[in-house]
Protein backbone atom coordinates (compact mmCIF):
# COMPACT_ATOMS: atom_id res chain seq x y z
CA UNK A 1 0.00 0.00 0.00
CA UNK A 2 1.25 3.24 -0.56
CA UNK A 3 2.16 6.08 1.94
CA UNK A 4 -0.71 8.56 0.66
CA UNK A 5 -3.08 5.34 0.44
CA UNK A 6 -1.87 4.09 4.32
CA UNK A 7 -2.50 8.02 5.89
CA UNK A 8 -6.05 7.71 3.98
CA UNK A 9 -6.56 4.16 5.19
CA UNK A 10 -5.91 5.53 8.95
CA UNK A 11 -7.71 8.72 8.88
CA UNK A 12 -11.20 7.31 8.54
CA UNK A 13 -9.72 3.62 10.84
CA UNK A 14 -12.50 4.45 13.30
CA UNK A 15 -15.49 4.04 10.70
CA UNK A 16 -13.76 1.02 8.89
CA UNK A 17 -13.80 -0.66 11.90
CA UNK A 18 -17.66 0.07 12.60
CA UNK A 19 -18.42 -1.40 8.97
CA UNK A 20 -16.12 -4.44 9.58
CA UNK A 21 -18.45 -5.09 12.89
CA UNK A 22 -21.58 -4.70 11.18
CA UNK A 23 -20.21 -7.24 8.74
CA UNK A 24 -18.64 -7.78 5.35
CA UNK A 25 -15.55 -4.35 5.69
CA UNK A 26 -15.68 -0.80 4.25
CA UNK A 27 -13.17 -1.94 0.94
CA UNK A 28 -16.23 -4.25 0.27
CA UNK A 29 -19.06 -2.15 0.29
CA UNK A 30 -20.33 -1.07 -2.84
CA UNK A 31 -23.97 1.17 -3.68
CA UNK A 32 -26.83 -0.75 -4.95
CA UNK A 33 -29.19 2.10 -6.02
CA UNK A 34 -29.87 5.74 -5.52
CA UNK A 35 -33.04 7.88 -5.65
CA UNK A 36 -33.47 11.19 -5.56
CA UNK A 37 -37.28 11.52 -3.85
CA UNK A 38 -39.02 15.21 -4.03
CA UNK A 39 -40.43 16.43 -1.12
CA UNK A 40 -41.39 20.19 -2.47
CA UNK A 41 -40.15 22.68 -4.70
CA UNK A 42 -36.70 23.24 -2.80
CA UNK A 43 -36.95 20.37 -0.75
CA UNK A 44 -34.82 16.66 -2.15
CA UNK A 45 -34.26 13.85 -0.24
CA UNK A 46 -31.42 11.40 -1.68
CA UNK A 47 -32.22 7.42 -0.86
CA UNK A 48 -29.31 5.15 -0.98
CA UNK A 49 -29.24 1.86 -0.32
CA UNK A 50 -25.89 -0.02 0.17
CA UNK A 51 -23.94 -4.10 -0.43
CA UNK A 52 -23.33 -3.85 3.44
CA UNK A 53 -23.12 -1.48 6.03
CA UNK A 54 -21.13 1.40 5.81
CA UNK A 55 -21.43 5.30 6.26
CA UNK A 56 -22.42 7.41 3.06
CA UNK A 57 -22.02 11.38 2.30
CA UNK A 58 -23.64 13.26 -0.52
CA UNK A 59 -21.91 16.33 -2.41
CA UNK A 60 -24.24 18.27 -4.41
CA UNK A 61 -23.87 21.47 -5.98
CA UNK A 62 -25.37 23.75 -8.90
CA UNK A 63 -23.95 26.60 -11.22
CA UNK A 64 -24.37 29.22 -8.72
CA UNK A 65 -24.46 29.07 -4.80
CA UNK A 66 -21.96 27.18 -2.89
CA UNK A 67 -20.60 23.52 -3.33
CA UNK A 68 -22.34 21.20 -0.19
CA UNK A 69 -21.86 17.90 1.74
CA UNK A 70 -24.40 16.05 3.82
CA UNK A 71 -23.29 12.88 5.45
CA UNK A 72 -25.47 10.21 6.60
CA UNK A 73 -26.30 9.66 11.01
CA UNK A 74 -26.29 6.52 10.34
CA UNK A 75 -23.46 5.32 9.62
CA UNK A 76 -23.69 1.47 10.61
CA UNK A 77 -26.64 1.62 8.40
CA UNK A 78 -27.57 -0.37 4.41
CA UNK A 79 -30.49 2.42 3.62
CA UNK A 80 -29.56 5.72 4.26
CA UNK A 81 -32.05 8.87 3.77
CA UNK A 82 -30.06 12.39 3.37
CA UNK A 83 -32.00 15.55 2.97
CA UNK A 84 -29.97 17.53 0.69
CA UNK A 85 -30.59 21.35 2.79
CA UNK A 86 -29.93 24.61 1.32
CA UNK A 87 -31.58 24.45 -2.31
CA UNK A 88 -31.96 27.10 -4.50
CA UNK A 89 -35.29 27.61 -6.64
CA UNK A 90 -35.22 27.29 -10.35
CA UNK A 91 -32.03 24.86 -10.45
CA UNK A 92 -30.18 22.77 -11.75
CA UNK A 93 -27.96 20.03 -9.34
CA UNK A 94 -25.54 17.48 -9.88
CA UNK A 95 -24.81 14.90 -6.90
CA UNK A 96 -22.46 12.40 -6.24
CA UNK A 97 -22.89 9.77 -3.59
CA UNK A 98 -19.60 8.06 -1.88
CA UNK A 99 -19.29 5.26 0.98
CA UNK A 100 -17.60 6.93 3.56
CA UNK A 101 -14.14 6.52 3.29
CA UNK A 102 -13.72 4.87 -0.46
CA UNK A 103 -14.65 7.21 -2.74
CA UNK A 104 -11.90 5.65 -5.16
CA UNK A 105 -12.97 1.95 -5.59
CA UNK A 106 -15.21 1.50 -8.50
CA UNK A 107 -18.89 0.94 -7.76
CA UNK A 108 -18.29 2.98 -4.43
CA UNK A 109 -19.74 6.06 -6.43
CA UNK A 110 -23.00 7.12 -7.85
CA UNK A 111 -23.64 10.43 -10.30
CA UNK A 112 -26.97 12.19 -11.02
CA UNK A 113 -28.79 14.97 -11.61
CA UNK A 114 -32.05 16.57 -10.28
CA UNK A 115 -33.66 20.03 -10.73
CA UNK A 116 -35.61 22.48 -8.37
CA UNK A 117 -38.73 23.84 -8.96
CA UNK A 118 -40.95 28.07 -8.61
CA UNK A 119 -41.53 28.55 -5.25
CA UNK A 120 -45.04 29.49 -4.05
CA UNK A 121 -46.09 32.71 -5.04
CA UNK A 122 -46.68 34.08 -1.84
CA UNK A 123 -42.90 33.32 -0.88
CA UNK A 124 -41.72 34.87 -4.43
CA UNK A 125 -43.72 37.93 -3.61
CA UNK A 126 -40.92 38.34 -0.62
CA UNK A 127 -38.05 40.47 -2.13
CA UNK A 128 -35.01 40.61 -0.07
CA UNK A 129 -31.61 42.75 -0.90
CA UNK A 130 -28.16 42.06 0.64
CA UNK A 131 -25.31 44.11 0.49
CA UNK A 132 -21.92 43.95 2.33
CA UNK A 133 -20.01 40.67 3.34
CA UNK A 134 -22.02 38.70 6.26
CA UNK A 135 -20.04 36.43 8.72
CA UNK A 136 -22.92 33.50 8.59
CA UNK A 137 -24.19 31.75 6.25
CA UNK A 138 -27.98 31.80 6.92
CA UNK A 139 -30.87 33.67 8.29
CA UNK A 140 -34.45 32.31 9.64
CA UNK A 141 -37.02 34.87 9.46
CA UNK A 142 -40.29 34.41 11.59
CA UNK A 143 -42.33 36.04 8.66
CA UNK A 144 -46.08 37.57 8.80
CA UNK A 145 -46.86 38.85 5.36
CA UNK A 146 -49.18 37.16 2.65
CA UNK A 147 -46.73 34.37 3.68
CA UNK A 148 -46.59 33.46 7.27
CA UNK A 149 -44.47 30.83 8.65
CA UNK A 150 -40.59 30.21 8.98
CA UNK A 151 -38.17 31.34 5.84
CA UNK A 152 -34.47 30.55 5.72
CA UNK A 153 -32.41 33.00 3.61
CA UNK A 154 -29.19 32.91 2.67
CA UNK A 155 -26.44 35.94 2.93
CA UNK A 156 -27.05 36.57 -1.26
CA UNK A 157 -30.81 37.03 -0.68
CA UNK A 158 -31.98 33.51 -1.82
CA UNK A 159 -34.80 31.79 -0.01
CA UNK A 160 -33.40 28.26 0.95
CA UNK A 161 -35.72 26.88 3.46
CA UNK A 162 -39.75 27.70 4.14
CA UNK A 163 -42.36 25.38 6.78
CA UNK A 164 -45.95 27.16 5.77
CA UNK A 165 -47.68 27.83 9.31
CA UNK A 166 -51.93 27.95 9.85
CA UNK A 167 -50.92 31.54 11.74
CA UNK A 168 -48.88 34.48 12.01
CA UNK A 169 -45.44 33.16 13.61
CA UNK A 170 -44.36 34.33 17.53
CA UNK A 171 -41.33 33.15 17.86
CA UNK A 172 -39.15 29.87 16.36
CA UNK A 173 -36.58 28.08 18.24
CA UNK A 174 -34.84 24.97 17.29
CA UNK A 175 -34.40 21.26 19.27
CA UNK A 176 -31.38 19.52 19.29
CA UNK A 177 -31.97 17.05 15.99
CA UNK A 178 -32.42 19.93 13.98
CA UNK A 179 -36.10 20.87 13.67
CA UNK A 180 -38.00 23.78 14.36
CA UNK A 181 -40.39 24.57 16.49
CA UNK A 182 -42.99 27.63 15.89
CA UNK A 183 -45.14 29.02 17.86
CA UNK A 184 -48.55 30.46 16.19
CA UNK A 185 -50.58 32.63 18.36
CA UNK A 186 -53.58 31.25 19.94
CA UNK A 187 -53.03 28.10 18.03
CA UNK A 188 -50.51 26.36 19.40
CA UNK A 189 -46.87 24.55 18.46
CA UNK A 190 -45.48 23.16 15.42
CA UNK A 191 -42.52 21.43 14.60
CA UNK A 192 -40.67 21.27 11.32
CA UNK A 193 -38.06 18.92 9.60
CA UNK A 194 -35.08 20.09 7.23
CA UNK A 195 -37.10 19.11 4.61
CA UNK A 196 -40.12 21.87 5.71
CA UNK A 197 -42.45 19.23 7.05
CA UNK A 198 -44.62 19.40 9.78
CA UNK A 199 -43.38 16.47 12.45
CA UNK A 200 -45.18 17.50 15.78
CA UNK A 201 -47.38 19.50 17.25
CA UNK A 202 -48.75 21.51 20.38
CA UNK A 203 -52.33 22.37 20.17
CA UNK A 204 -54.12 25.14 21.84
CA UNK A 205 -56.74 22.58 23.64
CA UNK A 206 -53.98 20.91 25.43
CA UNK A 207 -53.27 23.77 27.42
CA UNK A 208 -57.19 24.20 28.11
CA UNK A 209 -58.21 28.15 28.47
CA UNK A 210 -54.86 29.61 28.57
CA UNK A 211 -53.58 31.26 24.80
CA UNK A 212 -50.40 29.92 23.83
CA UNK A 213 -48.59 33.44 22.56
CA UNK A 214 -45.72 35.24 21.79
CA UNK A 215 -42.62 33.40 22.75
CA UNK A 216 -40.95 29.93 22.86
CA UNK A 217 -37.18 28.65 24.01
CA UNK A 218 -35.25 25.27 23.72
CA UNK A 219 -33.35 23.93 27.10
CA UNK A 220 -30.43 22.07 27.44
CA UNK A 221 -33.23 18.83 27.91
CA UNK A 222 -34.38 19.38 24.70
CA UNK A 223 -37.91 20.86 26.16
CA UNK A 224 -39.63 23.89 25.07
CA UNK A 225 -40.84 26.51 27.01
CA UNK A 226 -43.50 29.05 25.88
CA UNK A 227 -46.03 31.56 26.99
CA UNK A 228 -49.46 31.70 27.91
CA UNK A 229 -52.27 34.47 28.43
CA UNK A 230 -53.25 33.22 32.10
CA UNK A 231 -56.95 34.20 33.20
CA UNK A 232 -57.63 34.94 36.60
CA UNK A 233 -59.71 36.61 38.34
CA UNK A 234 -59.13 39.91 40.33
CA UNK A 235 -60.88 43.01 42.11
CA UNK A 236 -63.78 41.63 40.66
CA UNK A 237 -62.87 40.98 37.27
CA UNK A 238 -60.56 38.84 35.09
CA UNK A 239 -57.36 39.47 34.20
CA UNK A 240 -55.18 37.47 32.10
CA UNK A 241 -51.25 37.64 33.24
CA UNK A 242 -48.33 35.30 32.31
CA UNK A 243 -47.57 31.62 32.94
CA UNK A 244 -44.46 29.64 31.59
CA UNK A 245 -44.91 26.27 30.36
CA UNK A 246 -42.88 23.28 29.62
CA UNK A 247 -43.30 20.93 26.83
CA UNK A 248 -41.29 17.69 26.34
CA UNK A 249 -41.72 16.19 22.99
CA UNK A 250 -39.88 13.40 23.84
CA UNK A 251 -41.54 11.90 26.98
CA UNK A 252 -44.89 13.60 25.63
CA UNK A 253 -45.52 15.29 28.99
CA UNK A 254 -47.14 19.32 29.79
CA UNK A 255 -46.59 21.22 32.47
CA UNK A 256 -47.22 24.65 33.89
CA UNK A 257 -43.38 25.69 35.62
CA UNK A 258 -44.64 29.70 36.06
CA UNK A 259 -47.72 32.17 36.68
CA UNK A 260 -46.97 35.92 37.47
CA UNK A 261 -50.30 36.11 40.07
CA UNK A 262 -47.77 33.35 42.18
CA UNK A 263 -45.30 36.64 42.42
CA UNK A 264 -46.42 39.80 41.19
CA UNK A 265 -49.40 41.71 42.27
CA UNK A 266 -51.61 43.54 39.66
CA UNK A 267 -52.01 46.07 42.23
CA UNK A 268 -48.90 47.35 42.01
CA UNK A 269 -47.00 45.90 39.21
CA UNK A 270 -48.65 47.48 36.29
CA UNK A 271 -47.44 49.66 33.68
CA UNK A 272 -49.46 52.49 31.56
CA UNK A 273 -50.59 50.15 28.69
CA UNK A 274 -51.45 47.45 31.20
CA UNK A 275 -55.41 46.48 30.66
CA UNK A 276 -57.50 43.51 32.30
CA UNK A 277 -57.19 41.20 29.09
CA UNK A 278 -53.12 41.77 28.60
CA UNK A 279 -51.76 42.92 31.99
CA UNK A 280 -48.28 42.43 31.00
CA UNK A 281 -47.93 41.64 26.97
CA UNK A 282 -44.97 39.54 27.64
CA UNK A 283 -43.50 39.09 24.49
CA UNK A 284 -39.68 37.56 24.38
CA UNK A 285 -38.42 34.20 27.00
CA UNK A 286 -35.02 32.67 26.78
CA UNK A 287 -32.54 30.54 28.91
CA UNK A 288 -30.02 32.34 30.54
CA UNK A 289 -26.20 31.52 31.48
CA UNK A 290 -26.85 29.82 34.96
CA UNK A 291 -30.46 28.17 34.03
CA UNK A 292 -32.41 31.40 34.86
CA UNK A 293 -35.17 32.76 31.90
CA UNK A 294 -35.09 35.96 30.78
CA UNK A 295 -39.12 36.96 30.55
CA UNK A 296 -39.25 40.55 28.63
CA UNK A 297 -42.77 42.12 29.71
CA UNK A 298 -44.08 45.01 27.06
CA UNK A 299 -46.71 46.70 28.97
CA UNK A 300 -43.94 47.23 31.91
CA UNK A 301 -40.94 48.31 30.20
CA UNK A 302 -39.13 45.47 31.85
CA UNK A 303 -37.24 42.64 31.97
CA UNK A 304 -37.55 39.87 34.66
CA UNK A 305 -35.08 36.89 35.32
CA UNK A 306 -37.06 34.10 36.79
CA UNK A 307 -34.85 31.68 38.98
CA UNK A 308 -34.14 28.53 37.39
CA UNK A 309 -35.93 26.34 39.39
CA UNK A 310 -38.51 29.44 38.83
CA UNK A 311 -39.19 29.63 42.72
CA UNK A 312 -38.42 33.24 42.70
CA UNK A 313 -37.99 36.46 40.47
CA UNK A 314 -34.19 37.14 41.14
CA UNK A 315 -34.07 40.89 39.71
CA UNK A 316 -36.50 43.35 37.92
CA UNK A 317 -35.02 45.69 35.04
CA UNK A 318 -36.67 48.82 34.20
CA UNK A 319 -40.27 49.95 34.63
CA UNK A 320 -42.00 50.01 38.31
CA UNK A 321 -40.80 48.04 40.83
CA UNK A 322 -37.38 47.41 38.99
CA UNK A 323 -34.75 45.86 41.64
CA UNK A 324 -31.45 47.08 39.01
CA UNK A 325 -31.45 51.15 38.86
CA UNK A 326 -31.00 52.54 35.19
CA UNK A 327 -30.77 56.18 34.06
CA UNK A 328 -33.46 57.19 32.33
CA UNK A 329 -32.01 57.76 29.25
CA UNK A 330 -30.97 54.06 29.40
CA UNK A 331 -34.22 52.83 30.05
CA UNK A 332 -36.06 50.52 27.33
CA UNK A 333 -39.67 50.47 26.46
CA UNK A 334 -41.85 47.80 24.61
CA UNK A 335 -38.15 46.07 24.19
CA UNK A 336 -38.05 42.53 22.55
CA UNK A 337 -35.80 39.56 22.77
CA UNK A 338 -33.64 39.77 25.97
CA UNK A 339 -30.87 37.94 26.18
CA UNK A 340 -28.43 37.29 29.08
CA UNK A 341 -25.45 36.55 26.71
CA UNK A 342 -22.71 36.58 29.52
CA UNK A 343 -23.22 36.45 33.40
CA UNK A 344 -24.88 39.84 34.36
CA UNK A 345 -24.51 41.49 30.69
CA UNK A 346 -28.36 41.55 29.20
CA UNK A 347 -28.62 41.98 25.36
CA UNK A 348 -32.27 43.25 23.95
CA UNK A 349 -34.06 45.47 20.89
CA UNK A 350 -35.37 48.61 22.36
CA UNK A 351 -38.21 49.27 20.26
CA UNK A 352 -38.48 52.90 22.07
CA UNK A 353 -42.54 52.07 21.49
CA UNK A 354 -43.34 55.15 24.33
CA UNK A 355 -40.35 57.21 25.24
CA UNK A 356 -40.38 59.09 28.13
CA UNK A 357 -39.23 61.68 26.18
CA UNK A 358 -41.25 60.96 23.04
CA UNK A 359 -38.35 60.40 20.89
CA UNK A 360 -39.12 57.90 18.19
CA UNK A 361 -36.33 55.81 17.46
CA UNK A 362 -35.19 52.16 18.08
CA UNK A 363 -32.00 50.36 18.91
CA UNK A 364 -30.05 47.49 20.11
CA UNK A 365 -28.65 48.04 23.62
CA UNK A 366 -26.13 45.46 26.06
CA UNK A 367 -26.65 46.60 29.35
CA UNK A 368 -23.99 45.28 32.40
CA UNK A 369 -25.64 44.35 35.58
CA UNK A 370 -23.12 45.55 38.64
CA UNK A 371 -24.75 42.59 41.88
CA UNK A 372 -22.84 45.15 44.39
CA UNK A 373 -24.88 48.18 43.62
CA UNK A 374 -27.56 47.07 41.85
CA UNK A 375 -26.86 49.71 38.86
CA UNK A 376 -27.14 49.16 35.01
CA UNK A 377 -25.01 51.27 32.88
CA UNK A 378 -24.65 50.36 29.04
CA UNK A 379 -21.69 48.74 27.93
CA UNK A 380 -22.88 48.52 23.99
CA UNK A 381 -25.42 49.87 21.64
CA UNK A 382 -26.42 50.33 17.78
CA UNK A 383 -28.57 52.93 16.54
CA UNK A 384 -28.71 52.99 13.00
CA UNK A 385 -28.20 56.72 10.37
CA UNK A 386 -30.77 57.54 9.63
CA UNK A 387 -33.47 56.40 12.64
CA UNK A 388 -35.66 53.29 12.52
CA UNK A 389 -38.48 53.43 14.38
CA UNK A 390 -39.59 49.53 14.78
CA UNK A 391 -42.27 50.40 17.02
CA UNK A 392 -42.90 46.80 17.50
CA UNK A 393 -41.84 42.79 17.06
CA UNK A 394 -38.01 42.95 16.10
CA UNK A 395 -34.88 41.15 17.73
CA UNK A 396 -31.20 40.87 18.41
CA UNK A 397 -28.95 38.24 18.33
CA UNK A 398 -25.26 38.08 19.27
CA UNK A 399 -22.72 35.90 17.04
CA UNK A 400 -19.95 33.71 18.52
CA UNK A 401 -17.45 36.30 16.83
CA UNK A 402 -19.15 38.97 18.58
CA UNK A 403 -20.80 40.87 15.62
CA UNK A 404 -24.68 41.26 16.02
CA UNK A 405 -27.61 40.95 14.18
CA UNK A 406 -30.21 43.40 14.50
CA UNK A 407 -33.95 43.14 12.67
CA UNK A 408 -35.98 45.88 12.40
CA UNK A 409 -39.29 43.85 11.54
CA UNK A 410 -42.02 46.64 11.69
CA UNK A 411 -42.89 47.62 8.32
CA UNK A 412 -43.86 51.23 7.45
CA UNK A 413 -46.82 52.22 9.08
CA UNK A 414 -47.39 49.23 11.57
CA UNK A 415 -48.17 51.26 15.08
CA UNK A 416 -46.34 54.27 13.49
CA UNK A 417 -43.28 52.01 12.72
CA UNK A 418 -40.82 54.06 9.95
CA UNK A 419 -39.41 51.08 8.49
CA UNK A 420 -37.76 49.71 6.50
CA UNK A 421 -37.67 46.39 7.14
CA UNK A 422 -34.08 45.01 7.42
CA UNK A 423 -31.12 42.65 9.03
CA UNK A 424 -27.99 44.47 9.75
CA UNK A 425 -25.12 42.67 10.75
CA UNK A 426 -23.07 44.74 13.32
CA UNK A 427 -19.50 44.73 14.83
CA UNK A 428 -18.78 45.38 18.07
CA UNK A 429 -17.71 49.06 17.09
CA UNK A 430 -21.00 49.64 15.26
CA UNK A 431 -19.99 48.70 11.88
CA UNK A 432 -22.72 47.56 9.33
CA UNK A 433 -20.74 44.92 8.05
CA UNK A 434 -23.83 43.49 5.89
CA UNK A 435 -27.54 44.29 5.22
CA UNK A 436 -30.50 42.60 4.20
CA UNK A 437 -33.49 44.79 3.04
CA UNK A 438 -36.88 42.58 3.08
CA UNK A 439 -39.91 44.28 0.80
CA UNK A 440 -42.78 42.13 2.03
CA UNK A 441 -46.52 42.73 1.54
CA UNK A 442 -48.20 43.91 5.25
CA UNK A 443 -47.06 41.90 8.17
CA UNK A 444 -43.53 42.05 9.42
CA UNK A 445 -40.67 39.95 10.83
CA UNK A 446 -40.96 38.97 14.70
CA UNK A 447 -37.72 37.80 14.85
CA UNK A 448 -34.74 37.18 12.70
CA UNK A 449 -32.18 34.03 14.44
CA UNK A 450 -28.38 33.52 13.01
CA UNK A 451 -27.95 29.59 11.54
CA UNK A 452 -24.87 28.06 10.14
CA UNK A 453 -26.55 25.17 8.94
CA UNK A 454 -30.27 23.84 8.20
CA UNK A 455 -29.74 20.04 8.08
CA UNK A 456 -25.89 19.40 9.00
CA UNK A 457 -24.89 20.28 5.92
CA UNK A 458 -21.01 22.13 4.96
CA UNK A 459 -19.58 23.88 2.37
CA UNK A 460 -16.80 22.38 0.54
CA UNK A 461 -13.95 24.43 -0.06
Amino acid sequence: MSPARMARWLAVLPLALLVACGGGGDAAVSIVSTRVDDHGPIFRQVAVTLSDAAGVEVEYWAATGPRLLVRSHAPGAVAHQLPLPRLRERESYRYQVRVAGDAGRPGSTSEGAFATADLPDDVRSIAFAPSGQSSYPLSFLSVRSTFTGGLVVDSQGHVVWYARTPGAPFGAARRANGDWVILIAGSGLMAYSPLGERVASLTQAQVGNEAIHHDLTVTPQDTVLFLTFEPREFAGQVLRGEAVWEWDMTANTLRKRWSAFDFLDPAVDAGPRSVPNDWFHANSLALGPRGNVLLSLHHLDQVLSLAPDFGSIEWRLGGAGSTIAIAADQATSGQHSAREVAPNRVLMFDNGFARADGSQYSRAIELELDPTTAAARTIWEYRPSPDIWSTVISSVRRLANGNSVVTFGAPPGQRGATGPVALHEVSPAGQVLWRLGVSLPGGGIFQGDPMTTIGGEVVVP
